[in-house]
């Protein structure tokens, strides 16, 4: 029996639908992570410790505004909401800052 694609548009649509219904259970809020802003940014993106130490060192290594550091946070809370994390862990910091710094 072949596997369906993982990359279709139904599953696609599928993983979206349940990640916007996991962010709105964990904020109570159909507010954006990308419009959040950098209060927003504080009380929602809590980071494992792991993640913590991570961003730390990203931070330090890439020079980055706090700007950037607000918006790596911001596409790392989608990708952990997409991945059903309640706090973002290091693998979700490593591909947000591969989207936003292009490595």
């Amino acid at each position: 029996m072949p596997q369906s694609d993982p990359y279709s548009t139904s599953n696609i649509r599928c993983r979206v639908e349940q990640a916007l219904a996991f962010k709105q259970e964990r904020t109570n809020s159909d507010k954006p992570n990308g419009l959040l802003t950098a209060q927003e940014v504080k009380a929602t993106c809590q980071l494992s410790r792991e993640a913590e130490v991570f961003m730390r060192e990203v931070f330090e290594y890439h020079q980055l505004s706090m700007r950037g550091y607000h918006k790596i946070l911001k596409v790392a809370r989608t990708i952990a909401d997409l991945n059903e994390h309640e706090l973002i862990v290091e693998e979700d910091i490593a591909e947000a800052v591969g989207y936003r710094l292009g490595k």
